[in-house]
């Protein structure tokens, strides 16, 4: 029987999800995901690649943003993977006691998960340096590892990795646009409110306006986003294992 992803199903599914754990959702992503984004929108300025049309030059402005800016990048990116992987185990369904339990898997399984997220990185990065569309593919079949691995314990990095592409088999691209559908209706509101936010410290206090307000707007969205992919991809999970054999 093919597999199918209801997204009506993954909306209920995500919504029960954040009623169920709100309190430790707020306080695990305000901690990691909004305290690293809102540092990290204060200190570094935002990357603008102008040279989309050319793929060496655009590497090169990536790079030497990367390069200028390493201090601020690492750490921050660090803690937010860090409190993003303490959300998908929270919402995993294994047996947790208390908040804590949920931080101290999710360290034990830190460094297995950068691992296979490198892993799958570079293999959806080849994708796109050959052609864009197994890119887009491989970005649709991996998006769930996180939640595979915060829910597999002890299966290593190949049995995460593999389990991953079992469970996402034929409905990679049905991933992916859900992907783009969600990130596309938070990034139009989260420009909105940051372009007013923006106008407002900008009128109150000049041209240079109030950074730290402003960064810390970015960094509301930016955590609602993350909430809502994790939220996602852990109610896609669930839908699909059900449908996978183990």
């Amino acid at each position: 029987m093919p597999k199918k992803l209801d997204y009506r199903a993954v909306w209920t599914d995500a919504r029960a999800l954040l009623a169920a754990h709100k309190e430790a959702v707020a306080a695990i992503a305000g901690f990691f995901i909004f305290m690293s984004a809102w540092v990290s929108a204060f200190l570094v300025p935002p990357l603008i690649v102008e040279n989309l049309d050319y793929t060496n030059q655009a590497v090169q402005e990536i790079s030497r943003y990367f390069e200028a800016n390493w201090r601020v990048l690492v750490p921050t990116m660090l803690v937010t993977i860090y409190g993003s992987l303490s959300l998908y185990v929270l919402m995993s369904g294994r047996p947790l006691s208390k908040v804590g339990d949920a931080l101290g898997i999710a360290a034990a399984l830190f460094v297995p998960y950068l691992l296979a997220s490198l892993l799958v990185g570079w293999a959806t990065l080849a994708g796109f340096f050959m052609l864009i569309l197994p890119g887009l593919y491989l970005s649709g079949r991996f998006a769930i590892l996180p939640a595979v691995v915060a829910q597999d314990s002890g299966g290593g990095i190949n049995k995460s990795v593999i389990r991953t592409w079992r469970v996402t088999s034929q409905c990679g691209w049905a991933i992916l646009f859900l992907m783009l559908f969600v990130a596309v209706i938070l990034r139009f509101f989260g420009g909105l409110a940051d372009a007013a936010i923006v106008a407002i410290c900008q009128s109150i206090a000049g041209e240079v306006g109030v950074p730290i307000i402003e960064s810390g707007v970015k960094a509301v969205f930016t955590t609602l986003e993350a909430e809502a992919f994790i939220l996602m991809l852990v109610a896609v999970n669930r839908q699909l294992s059900a449908q996978t054999p183990q």
